[in-house]
């Protein structure tokens, strides 16, 4: 039993689990440039691009924002830390 659970906390996260968690995690970045208020704008993380570095992973986010009368799409680059708990938004 010890065995099985030691197993499961070790387990390398999947492709799909790190995109959703990049995704995520800017989507949160961004809504606190708003103080978290989306009446006034909305972010919406299309995909994500990323590449794993040994202590962060470097980004690219297709974003959709969403303002009263404006609607774009642009491309974002930020590097996040591996443990998801720092952006650093790029240029």
């Amino acid at each position: 039993m010890l065995l099985l659970v030691a197993f499961a906390c070790n387990q390398k996260p999947t492709e799909t689990d790190i995109e959703n968690r990049l995704k995520k995690t800017m989507s949160a970045f961004l809504y606190e440039s708003v103080h978290n208020d989306s009446s006034e704008v909305k972010f919406v993380v299309k995909d994500v691009l990323y590449f794993a570095d040994k202590d962060f992973y470097e980004c690219e986010f297709h974003v959709q924002m969403q303002q009263q009368g404006n609607d774009t799409t642009d491309l974002m680059r930020a590097r996040i830390a591996k443990d998801f708990s720092k952006v650093v938004r790029k240029l």
